[in-house]
């Protein structure tokens, strides 16, 4: 074994590396990102979770139970809602996700230490956070109606009917998914992360025609840098379609996964998405020369960030406002509030807007980026 042949291939390879700066990047950083991404997303606990009060009681002891109730970081009451039909829109559009209602008479029954019922309705689309939100609400009321059993009405009955009884009754109502099964929140869900594959596979196609010197003879040709990458992105959009209604379909067919929404503005907004991911994957392709990195850097950006922060397990809330930042500026987060609220909600376009139109800035801010990198870069 000789120590210099060893030397002469050490050298080789750092100097690789060091000219191939896509690759020290990937060698040094993204052991480094994956480690926060992964971590970020399972110590995450479920917190700042957007709930809906109707007040109908609008008495000193609902205020205080409502201020006992948002005293912790579990839950934030961000609307109140003058009646139940407003509540309802605030649902249609994924504003909330859960409803609070305290009956006329909650203050008067407490007073006269009768137990007083409150309804609790729960976005069921999100199971992990609607059993979270319940559990955090029925603990905390419960709690709150023992301790003004204690201090004030202990003279009238026994201590023991006191801590037996349930002085506020909650009556939980699920909508949209009322088993909580797991499979409403999940499967539609993996639908985005699916497609990340596709999104992988232009990255490979660029690179590998920047690697076998096409590209250049493209270039030789009268073709715009739009036209081409345009004339590049259908082709891939078009098969991505397919198999996204493919996987829709599969997911009905093999999860009982329910349909509600419209196929139409289903693919409608499927395209948007597509050519959000292809887009970026396009202008990640202006900065990789060799497929291995595309292949892995593809991981990096479509399919580990869009598993872990794209909302499928924990809200986006949860996370800190940094990650919360990243998160949105991944196609796959809006894709995954789209799926989920057509397939299990049946909502519409007015209710989708926000992830629609998000999807669709995404696609022209990459697409121009693009644009002016993709013929620089590659000259």
């Amino acid at each position: 074994m000789s120590l210099r042949k060893i030397w002469a291939v050490l050298v080789k390879e750092l100097r690789h590396i060091w000219r191939d700066p896509a690759t020290l990047v990937l060698l040094l950083l993204a052991p480094v990102l994956l480690m926060v991404i992964m971590s970020y997303a399972l110590i995450a606990d479920v917190r700042r979770v957007p709930i809906t009060v109707l007040d109908y009681s609008q008495s000193t002891l609902s205020r205080r139970l409502l201020a006992t109730l948002a005293s912790s970081e579990d839950i934030r009451i961000d609307r109140v809602a003058a009646n139940y039909a407003e509540a309802e829109r605030y649902f249609d559009r994924s504003q909330t996700k859960a409803l609070l209602v305290i009956p006329p008479d909650f203050a008067d029954r407490l007073h006269r230490g009768q137990v007083t019922e409150v309804q609790i309705v729960v976005d069921g689309t999100d199971p992990t956070t609607a059993e979270h939100v319940i559990e955090h609400v029925v603990s905390r009321s419960q709690a709150f109606g023992l301790n003004f059993a204690l201090k004030t009405v202990q003279r009238r009955t026994s201590m023991a009917a006191i801590q037996n009884a349930p002085w506020i009754d909650l009556r939980t109502r699920i909508w949209y998914n009322p088993g909580l099964k797991n499979s409403h929140g999940i499967v539609p869900a993996m639908i985005p992360i699916a497609l990340s594959l596709p999104a992988i596979v232009v990255i490979n196609a660029i690179v590998r025609e920047k690697e076998y010197g096409t590209l250049e003879t493209i270039f030789s040709t009268p073709l715009t840098r739009s036209e081409l990458i345009i004339g590049k992105l259908i082709p891939y959009v078009f098969t991505g379609l397919v198999s996204t209604l493919l996987c829709a379909y599969v997911a009905v067919l093999l999860f009982n996964m329910p349909f509600r929404g419209s196929l139409v503005l289903f693919t409608l907004l499927s395209t948007a998405f597509l050519l959000a991911s292809f887009s970026m994957g396009l202008f990640l392709a202006t900065f990789i020369s060799s497929q291995q990195v595309a292949a892995i850097l593809g991981l990096l950006v479509f399919m580990f960030p869009g598993f872990f922060l794209s909302g499928i397990f924990y809200p986006i809330a949860s996370f800190p406002a940094e990650v919360q930042q990243e998160a949105k500026s991944l196609p796959s987060t809006h894709f995954v509030a789209i799926v989920r609220g057509l397939m299990v909600k049946g909502q519409g376009i007015t209710a989708l807007y926000e992830p629609a139109l998000m999807l669709v800035v995404l696609t022209l801010a990459m697409t121009t980026l693009a644009v002016v990198f993709f013929k620089k870069r590659i000259r």
